[in-house]
């Protein structure tokens, strides 16, 4: 019996492992690995930021995956060895034919000094409880979200923290005595989008009077104050995006060469070495315009299918799927009751194809429904 191996749980790797057992059923063996029990949508970290909503509710164990046929192990990944399709797992060594390596991009808040210490980092679920508290103790004064560095996952998500923000404390009769200020070490506000993209979050900002700079690159953060190479902002509160990078485990399997990130055929995922893949944000794929693939729940989604599918044709003896296109949509959610849809066609040339839907209530929903099916999809509910 062939087998894969795929090390990483989130978007990507559930979808790679619930696919190819639709695809080969009993006929192929599936590991999937993550150190973590629990799988929750990182979409719900601002919607308990605010209290709109419970990570917790969209949280599920990865253990009912056995009940699909799924190998399912929790450990810890010592090493990876690309050349033998192979990883260390709590000090036992696990082989197979295919390895997909899909453990995501680590916040790493110790890049910047003082911003463990002083801000809040909500890229990491455990971060969250300590923001809300003070998110719910804040009495009026300068909120500031600040992108210590980039990439970072999910590119519009701390717009749309700033505008989750602004409704909350509209909700509690705050908002006339309070400012939000969101800074970017970016050039623009959302460089994937283009000028185009990035003049129109300006404009949801401004409508909302919520302040931003761009190319604002951070030194250090004192109590209440970020230091930026060329000025300083004073906080009440600070919210953060820290800077992200890939695992050490990944770093040292050489699968990221000279740079940062692992680098794949933008086409078929696939590494350097013969199957052996690597999928959402553990990458970095670069576009036409020299800038990377945006990092996302939903692009690891869609590289899944594509590696499910040239896995299943190999395994099979059939041919390769067509390859991976580069096309992917998400939403912006404009507060509770609206969201926007941008739709790229990151892998055109010579620049990406973006557009960007108004905010209606119709996307909010449908970003819910997104939510509903894809746990219903991996986890049957």
């Amino acid at each position: 019996m062939s087998r894969t191996l795929i090390l990483g749980g989130g978007f990507g790797g559930l979808t790679v492992s619930t696919e190819l057992k639709r695809l080969l059923g009993a006929q192929h063996e599936v590991v999937l690995v993550d150190r973590k029990e629990h799988f929750s949508m990182g979409l719900r970290k601002l919607w308990e930021l605010v209290g709109h909503a419970t990570i917790a509710d969209g949280s599920r164990s990865r253990d009912v995956l056995r009940d699909r046929g799924i190998r399912v192990v929790r450990g810890e990944i010592q090493a990876i060895d690309p050349l033998a399709r192979s990883a260390q797992v709590d000090g036992n060594t696990m082989e197979a034919d295919y390895l997909v390596v899909a453990l995501g991009a680590v916040s790493r808040p110790d890049l910047v000094p003082g911003l463990a210490e002083h801000g809040h980092d909500v890229w990491d679920i455990a971060g969250i409880p300590a923001a809300t508290e003070a998110l719910a103790r804040f009495d009026g004064g300068r909120i500031a979200i600040l992108i210590a560095g980039a990439p970072y996952p999910c590119p519009p998500a701390p717009y749309e923290c700033a505008i989750h923000v602004h409704e909350h404390l509209r909700g509690r009769g705050l908002r006339d005595r309070s400012e939000i200020v969101v800074s970017t070490v970016q050039p623009m506000l959302m460089p994937n989008a283009g000028r185009e993209g990035s003049a129109w979050m300006g404009e949801q900002l401004t409508r909302r009077e919520i302040d931003h700079q761009v190319a604002s690159k951070v030194e250090r953060i004192d109590p209440g104050r970020i230091v930026f190479t060329e000025s300083e902002l004073e906080f009440d509160l600070l919210i953060t995006v820290p800077p992200h990078r890939v695992p050490d485990v990944a770093k040292a399997s050489g699968l990221t060469g000279e740079g940062e990130w692992i680098t794949v055929d933008p086409a078929t995922l696939e590494t350097s070495h013969p199957s052996v893949f690597g999928i959402g944000d553990v990458t970095q794929i670069p576009l036409a315009n020299g800038l990377p693939l945006p990092k996302a729940g939903v692009i690891a989604e869609l590289e899944g299918m594509r590696v499910a599918a040239a896995i299943a044709a190999d395994a099979q003896g059939g041919d390769p799927p067509p390859p991976f296109d580069g096309r992917g949509a998400c939403f912006i959610e404009m507060g509770t009751a609206e969201a926007a849809l941008v739709d790229g066609d990151w892998y055109a040339t010579p620049e990406p194809l973006v557009t960007i839907a108004e905010p209606a209530a119709a996307h909010a929903a449908e970003k819910r429904l997104f939510e509903t099916e894809r746990l219903g999809r991996w986890f049957g509910a």
